[in-house]
Formats: structure tokens, C-alpha cells, sequence
């Protein structure tokens, strides 16, 4: 059978993808290498702003809402900011991937458990090889991910990654999450909520030895600690980062590096790239690139401006936490509830990162263990 556009990877980004373009009438198949459902690593957190992105349904699939924010530094310090409206929600990647799916497949997408192959082109159209047959489509999308085999195939090599670990664990958090810097160069400490439990884990693009962070950390907080599990988070730092693909084979979702250089937020965008891609096709099949180029634009700016704030952030780590209570807290609120964008908070941003620079004495700014705790938490 020919499809008129095969979509490779069934995660938010691949089945935003497959929803959409099959919800507009076109023949989509979904190509997943794993069974459905399937573990995940991710903490499963999704802002606010992301609720007009899903179908209808998704609040069974809520495990918590997230109304308070705690920011600390170096496991010593915390500050804390009540947001009194919902900001973000906690579900489980095997739950939320499969709902996505479920939904592309009611409107009409196919599933096909199978593993991508290779591809070419095959007159105007391309052929898709899996290890479950071939496929003749005239669009391929590839959203399969951080280690994109579509993306490589193009080409591609991604510049800049977060290296991560996580573990779930027992520990009760319910409405609150706790982001902590200070302990790497460039990233952060999470514990958030999950479900009953609490998911625990590190980010960041430094060479610190992150496993005996994590381990130092949980022991000192009282966290039960299991061995975590890693990966990597693709970023951008400037628009060539963000890698869209060649002719009419497009990539959306970590395939493209569309992840918030800041937070590490990636569902958002990846189900916001989906919605766009989709309308991107539309408006221009033949040459769908150039369509998908112009729609996105606003995404990648976000995608910028998150990372012109997180150098800031990161490299004077203590400043950006005694901002945490004045400024950083609520303005993370205006950004995951859609009220402002990353661009507005960066240039209103600037008068209390100045204020709060010039308190601190040189001396410590300039310190080379700055916010940077190599053995762990002082």
C-alpha cells in the first residue's frame, strides 16, 4: 500500500504528527519499534501551555498538578513560591505515549510495530524500508527521537546534548517540584512528583560525574536511592541546531533537536512541532520544508530565548537562585501557563539580573567553583 506520509516514532512527537495529518483526511502510517506501552525514561512533566496541543481525554492520564515551585541551591538552600493556578502536569511516558497513539489511530493512522531500516528516494516519493516490509510514501517524517536513525541517514549530528539520570522512587511531593542548581555547571537536580512516588534526577552538558551527585544528594536529603537509568537530551543554541530535514523528509520532536535549553522541557514542543508540521503540509505538499521552515519560526525563537536565558542562569547560578523568589519563580509561571514567552522574560529579565549582579561582590562571582560543586553538595 502507499501512504501519503510514513511517520517513524510513536512518542508525543511522531503521534502529535500521525493525529493530525490523519485527523486532515491523509493516509499516515505510524512506524514503533517497541510494543505499546512501553517504559520511558522521563519525568513526565508537561506545562500548562501544552493543553490546547492535546485530544480530548488526556486528564485521565494525570498523575499530579503542579501548583507550588521550590528552587534551592547546592542542596543547602531553598526558596519557595506559591503559584495558585495549575502550571504543569505529571503523567507516565508508557501511559501518555499509548494515549497519543490510540488517538492518531482513531482518526484513521495505522500502527505498525517495526523497526526503520533505511530509505530512498524512489522517483517522486520515497521508499521505506522496515524490518517488517517495505512502504512507498511521499512524505517521511522522522520523530524517532534523540538518536534519530531518519536524521542520521540525512546526515545529521547533533551538537549539543544534556547527559541525564533518573531514577522512581518512594517519597511524597503531590503538588510541588523542586529544581535545584548549584550542583553542575550547566543543569540542574530535579525531584518531582510521580503518581504515589517521586521521580529523582540530574541534567547536565558539564563532564561532572553526575551518578555521585545524584547518589550524594539523595542520601543527604533522606531520598531512597535506586541505580538510575540515563540518557541524553538534545538542545539548541542557535537556529542551525535545530535540524528540520532535506526535500520532503522532515523531522520533528529530539529528531530535531526542539527541546528547552532551560527547563528541559521537551513534550510541549515536540506536540507543538506535530500540530505544525501537519499544517505545514497542507499548506504547501509539493514543497512542504519551505511551509514547515516559515511555521516554525515562533517554536525556534522560544527554543533561542530559552537558551540565552539558561547561559545566564547557569553561569551565575547563585545570582539566578536569589532571583528565585523575586523573579525566577513567577516568571517560570508565566512561561509554562503560555502568558509570556521566553523572548518577553529575557529582555524584561535584564534590569533584576543587573540589580541582583551587582550585589554580589566580584570576588565570588569570578570564584572558579562558582555554582559548580564537582564532589557534590558543599
Amino acid at each position: 500500500m502507499n501512504w501519503d506520509v510514513v511517520v517513524i516514532g510513536a512518542g508525543p512527537a511522531g503521534a502529535s504528527t500521525a493525529y493530525h495529518l490523519s485527523k486532515s483526511g491523509l493516509r499516515v502510517l505510524l512506524v514503533e519499534k517497541e510494543k505499546l506501552p512501553r517504559f520511558k525514561l522521563c519525568a513526565g512533566c508537561i506545562s500548562a501551555r501544552a493543553k490546547g496541543l492535546l485530544p480530548e481525554g488526556y486528564e485521565r492520564l494525570i498523575l499530579n498538578i503542579i501548583r507550588f515551585g521550590r528552587l534551592g541551591f547546592g542542596g543547602l538552600k531553598e526558596t519557595k513560591v506559591d503559584y495558585l493556578k495549575d502550571v504543569a502536569y505529571i503523567v507516565d511516558r508508557r501511559d501518555f505515549d499509548k494515549f497519543l497513539t490510540e488517538k492518531s489511530q482513531e482518526v484513521g493512522a495505522q500502527l505498525l510495530h517495526a523497526e526503520l531500516l533505511g530509505f530512498e528516494k524512489e522517483g517522486s516519493n520515497y521508499r521505506v524500508y522496515t524490518n517488517k516490509g517495505s512502504f512507498k510514501t511521499e512524505v517521511l517524517v522522522g520523530a524517532d527521537g534523540v538518536h534519530s536513525r531518519v536524521a542520521s541517514l540525512l546526515g545529521y549530528k547533533k551538537r549539543n546534548l544534556f547527559k541525564s539520570l533518573e531514577f522512581f522512587t518512594d517519597g511524597t511531593l503531590e503538588e510541588k517540584v523542586l529544581i535545584e542548581i548549584g550542583l553542575v555547571r550547566r543543569g540542574y537536580l530535579w525531584v518531582f512528583p510521580h503518581g504515589e512516588g517521586i521521580s529523582v534526577g540530574i541534567a547536565t552538558t558539564g563532564k561532572e560525574e553526575i551518578l555521585s551527585i545524584l547518589k550524594e544528594y539523595s542520601y543527604k536529603k533522606g531520598i531512597k536511592y535506586h541505580h538510575p537509568k540515563g540518557w541524553h537530551i538534545p538542545f539548541p543554541e542557535e537556529d542551525r541546531d535545530v535540524h528540520l530535514g532535506k526535500e520532503r523528509v522532515l523531522l520533528v520532536g529530539d529528531a530535531a533537536s526542539m527541546t528547552d535549553p532551560l527547563l528541559g522541557e521537551g513534550i510541549y514542543y515536540a506536540l507543538w512541532a506535530g500540530k505544525l508540521l501537519s499544517e505545514s503540509l497542507l499548506m504547501n505538499p509539493s514543497k512542504p520544508l519551505e511551509a514547515y521552515r516559515k511555521v516554525l519560526k515562533p517554536l525556534i525563537e522560544e527554543l533561542i530565548y530559552a537558551g540565552k536565558i539558561a547561559r545566564l542562569a547557569y553561569t551565575f547560578q547563585k545570582v539566578a537562585y536569589k532571583m528565585g523568589k523575586e523573579y525566577v519563580l513567577q516568571s517560570f509561571r508565566s512561561v509554562l501557563t503560555g502568558e509570556k514567552g521566553y523572548k518577553e522574560l529575557y529582555w524584561k529579565g535584564w534590569i533584576s539580573f543587573l540589580k541582583n549582579l551587582t550585589a554580589e561582590k566580584l570576588s565570588s562571582i569570578l570564584r572558579v567553583h562558582e555554582g559548580r560543586h564537582y564532589r557534590g553538595i558543599a
